[in-house]
């Protein structure tokens, strides 16, 4: 009895953190979470991104992003928020965004990141190399450069993408991307593919 009522207890008290935790999240606007000036941003909970001098902050953007969800043919709209800056000084400037996406929903999670890994700031980022052409079609990928025209700022027609990614836990995803101008290895995939996801078992998904 006496474990029964201790395992209980424990369960309460993980959910209470984890609800605490996402109400810290929402209780700051995502526009706010960079003031003017700053030399690092938080996204997610306590972890803190660092911004290193010369960026220009220009706005936030929410874009909605389908995932692909393994084994169904249905998918995911996810909302991605985004910082927008860019470093001037080129005869085009070079882009950075800082986004997230919190998963609302409890049946779908994002699929583990393998591949290299890199430190940033404190925690361990994956991190992949792509190319992006200035006038590319991707939903996600124009609204950002569309910011950046809208500023009276000129994009190059191609750029190399640099890209930093983390699951701080299988429902928020956390993404760094620094566009310069040149050409990159290989195509930037939409981000269904690069973030898969999976529907969770009915039976984990109790425990959640």
């Amino acid at each position: 009895m006496f474990t029964r009522i201790f395992n209980a207890n424990a369960l309460r008290t993980g959910l209470i953190i984890i609800l605490a935790l996402l109400a810290g999240c929402s209780a700051t606007r995502f526009a706010d979470r960079y003031q003017p000036g700053a030399s690092e941003v938080v996204l997610w909970s306590d972890e803190r991104i660092p911004i290193e001098p010369g960026w220009r902050f220009l706005g936030t953007e929410t874009v909605s992003v389908r995932g692909d969800i393994r084994d169904t043919a249905l998918s995911a709209i996810d909302h991605m928020q985004s910082l927008v800056f860019v470093r001037e000084g080129e005869r085009v400037p070079s882009i950075l965004l800082l986004s997230r996406v919190i998963k609302t929903g409890d049946t779908e999670v994002f699929v583990f990141l393998g591949g290299t890994k890199t430190a940033l700031g404190d925690e361990t980022y994956r991190e992949n190399s792509f190319s992006l052409s200035g006038e590319t079609t991707d939903q996600e990928y124009r609204r950002y450069l569309e910011r950046v025209r809208a500023e009276g700022l000129g994009v190059a027609p191609n750029y190399t993408v640099r890209v930093l990614d983390r699951l701080p836990v299988d429902s928020v995803l956390v993404r760094v991307m620094e566009l310069t101008p040149g050409d990159g290895p290989s195509p930037l995939p939409a981000y269904g593919r690069l973030y898969p996801q999976e529907r969770l078992d009915p039976i984990l998904n109790n425990f959640r």
